[in-house]
């Protein structure tokens, strides 16, 4: 009697460590890998955080820092302070690592509009800086910076330029935390920036066409996916802020830091997916 119960108590407890050791096996292969030194995903529906990886780090975030821009933007157009057919002219960005609208076209006055829609889709950074002139040419910075003190983003956030290149030696630089926030507060306040943010080319009243620096969208990667925002400089790395809808249902992705463009693809991509499968 002893000897079964003791086989008994043998067997129960194989299959719980069987048990134990296929659920923790399912997982971390649910847990995916990637490059992207800071990284945040939630399910804005259900408020919940479903993956994160040091979120409070600060760190240098590029062009990331045009979604600031993009506010202040939409918030100038709907005070009817700005309009989008007023025309703006060009101006040389004298760095390196500039993308440049003019540069690439040839073309030097362009509508708000337009500009607007090449700050966001290939990035431009004369169009972000020309934007930002024409809202406020002496404190368009002090106004990026109060604007995220009042949405509540911390003191490790700060904005150096409208375009996020470096300016008099300073890096725009936020977390994944604090950029989430503004995220939310974007989609939130003008949800009509997705329009815009999920096209993967765009022709300017001119007759140029730009195309997206959004390698996620450009090749399908994720179902639904409608933005938002790519970054990249030498300091930065590859970073990309993404979002899209499923089944009503709308996943933010923050990876920020890949190591190359078809990494940050990848990093989207993965994390998206797992925030779906959630």
């Amino acid at each position: 009697m002893k000897k079964q119960t003791l086989i008994l108590i043998l067997a129960c407890l194989t299959i719980v460590a069987i048990l134990v050791f296929v659920l923790i096996g399912k997982d971390i292969r649910a847990t995916p890998s990637i490059e992207a030194s800071s990284v945040l995903v939630i399910n804005t529906k259900q408020e919940k955080e479903i993956f994160a990886k040091d979120v409070n780090r600060a760190v240098p975030i590029a062009s990331i820092t045009k979604l600031m821009t993009t506010y202040l933007v939409l918030e100038a157009i709907h005070t009817k302070a700005l309009s989008w057919d007023e025309m703006l002219k060009l101006e040389r960005v004298d760095d390196p690592q500039a993308v440049s609208l003019y540069a690439k076209t040839g073309t030097k006055y362009y509508t708000v509009e337009d500009l607007f829609a090449a700050m966001l889709i290939t990035s431009a950074n004369d169009a972000a800086e020309a934007l930002a002139e024409r809202i406020d040419a002496e404190h368009f910075t002090e106004k990026m910076n109060a604007k995220a003190k009042q949405f509540g983003m911390s003191t490790k956030t700060h904005f150096s330029s409208a375009s996020g290149l470096d300016k008099n030696g300073e890096m725009s630089v936020s977390t994944a935390a604090d950029l989430m926030i503004l995220t939310k507060r974007l989609l939130h306040d003008f949800p009509e920036v997705l329009d815009t943010t999920s096209r993967t080319d765009y022709v300017t009243k001119n007759g140029d066409t730009i195309h997206t620096t959004n390698g996620a969208l450009e090749e399908d990667a994720v179902s639904g996916m409608d933005g938002l925002k790519t970054g990249y400089t030498d300091q930065a790395g590859y970073c990309l802020i993404g979002t899209a809808v499923q089944n009503g249902e709308r996943v933010i992705s923050i990876t920020l830091g890949s190591s190359t463009d078809a990494g940050r693809t990848k990093d989207a991509k993965k994390m998206m997916e797992f925030g779906f499968s959630k």
